[in-house]
């Protein structure tokens, strides 16, 4: 069948594939069912049902006989792509920067970059493929809120900010306030003087001032780039603690 050759481009064997459309048909069976069902040999049927089991694709009951059903088979499937897509996006950045000097790797997943122009690129970039983005501003730029604001304008997919309390003018917070509701705000007493943004749980752009400045235009900034799913979740865990801990917009701000 078309659909067992696919699956066995998912690094499953023949025989694992086979078993796997036979559960997904039977719905649950035993190893004598899916045996007879599949077309594998019934001496090499527990061999495969357990190197399933191990891999997670199918799950078992244990009664008497055992019955085996699917398992994440779906979860499987997106873990195939999602390790694909790392790779192309690998390839595609180790291809750019082969023309591009501003930039340079110095390991596996994560890159150093100067200037605002890269900066904003890789911010529209990310926010154009994820589903989901955090950002703290632990120092304010009035031209870069503006760019980074416009980036995300038609993006309507939920977004944390947080913001330095110290940082927290009139002039910022009445443009905070205009930011739509999209936008969870909230006010954190401390944060490094980064603008840091995380995508979907694993892409981070962390952006520092350079030679001591406010982080205007003039002074030109570096920022890193990480693509890390350990990093990422330790951030979201952070993320979740910080929401608790945090001040909301109005309680925050006194004139």
């Amino acid at each position: 069948m078309e659909i067992e050759k696919q699956l066995e481009m998912l690094r499953l064997t023949e025989y694992e594939s086979k078993v796997i459309v036979s559960i997904i048909k039977l719905g649950e069976g035993s190893a004598k069912d899916i045996s007879f069902n599949s077309g594998v040999p019934y001496s090499r049927i527990y061999e495969t049902i357990n190197s399933l089991l191990k891999k997670d694709w199918i799950k078992k009951k244990d009664l008497r006989p055992a019955l085996f059903y699917p398992g994440n088979v779906e979860e499987k499937i997106n873990e195939y792509i999602n390790d694909h897509k790392k790779m192309a996006e690998k390839i595609k950045i180790n291809l750019q920067y082969l023309s591009d000097s501003d930039r340079y790797e110095v390991l596996p997943k994560i890159n150093i970059e100067r200037s605002w122009k890269n900066f904003y690129k890789k911010v529209e970039e990310l926010g154009n493929d994820s589903n989901q983005m955090t950002c703290v501003f632990g120092f304010y730029d009035s031209t870069a809120f503006e760019k980074i604001n416009l980036i995300f304008k038609n993006k309507h997919y939920p977004k944390n900010l947080f913001v330095k309390n110290e940082i927290l003018g009139k002039e910022f917070f009445n443009k905070l306030k205009k930011l739509p509701p999209s936008f969870q705000i909230r006010v954190l007493p401390f944060t490094p003087k980064v603008l840091l943004f995380l995508f979907d749980g694993k892409n981070i752009i962390i952006a520092m001032p350079l030679f001591g400045g406010s982080g205007s235009e003039l002074n030109e900034i570096k920022f890193l780039e990480i693509r890390n799913f350990e990093i990422g979740k330790i951030l979201e865990k952070m993320i979740e603690i910080s929401i608790e801990e945090s001040l909301s917009l109005e309680n925050a701000y006194i004139e």
